[in-house]
């Protein structure tokens, strides 16, 4: 283990050895990291003239834009342009990346004067698209920095593409109109006390019962039936 005992070189090795370990990278120049892990606050309290993040994070924005965008077009053709944006924009945003910072422990290692600089989402977030532009920088590519930003951001695209709010019984109005299907939702049961009844309605398509699905209330089914529906015809993902 390496001592830090008042050395800033050993103090700022520690850092890299340590986060190449978390993200899963080992970088060919060392430099690139160190840099994206400092914030221009630590250089002025050493008296430092060395980079710091600010430019990398500049990069590192585009590449990570670049990458969901690429990520969300090529894995849900059902979705169209304003909804694909909705969702880049949602998991690129300041919330998840500093979450991802925090959670992984990233944080712990970014060189900042802590008497005079508090680290926001903001900047943790910047951060997280600093490291994305060391990884493209040292790796000469995608690969490596794809790897990482689907390490973290995986879970936010299920998170996002999931989301109920989307409108599946909609979507499925126009598939069956297309394909010149009648639909109709029944409804099948009521149950549970009068204060909190509980919906089953079932998807009928061209007289044949698709799916049946609950909710606390009928559009809820109905939005459940909708997207099981759609499943089951391959217009989304489970």
């Amino acid at each position: 283990m390496i001592s830090r005992k008042n050395n800033e070189d050993n103090v700022e090795v520690s850092n890299i050895k340590s986060i190449e370990k978390i993200i899963g990278y080992s970088f060919n120049d060392k430099k690139l990291l160190q840099r994206a892990i400092t914030h221009v606050s630590y250089n002025t309290s050493k008296n430092h003239n060395s980079d710091n993040y600010q430019r990398m994070e500049y990069l590192g924005d585009s590449i990570l834009d670049f990458v969901i965008a690429d990520e969300l077009y090529r894995n849900y053709p059902q979705f169209d342009e304003g909804r694909l944006s909705k969702f880049r924009a949602n998991i690129v945003s300041r919330e998840p990346l500093a979450n991802i910072i925090d959670k992984s422990k990233i944080v712990d290692f970014i060189l900042y004067d802590k008497n005079a600089t508090v680290l926001s989402k903001k900047i943790k977030s910047d951060f997280f698209e600093s490291i994305v532009a060391a990884i493209y920088l040292d790796s000469n590519g995608l690969k490596e920095t794809k790897k990482f930003i689907l390490k973290y951001l995986k879970p936010y695209i299920n998170a996002e593409v999931k989301n109920d709010n989307y409108d599946y019984k909609s979507m499925l109005y126009e598939f069956c109109s297309a394909k010149k299907w009648n639909i109709k939702f029944e409804e099948k049961e009521i149950s549970g006390p009068p204060h909190d009844l509980t919906f089953t309605m079932q998807l009928v398509i061209d007289n044949k019962i698709i799916c049946e699905a609950t909710g606390k209330k009928k559009q809820d089914a109905e939005k459940k039936c909708s997207k099981i529906a759609l499943e089951k015809f391959g217009e989304i993902k489970n």
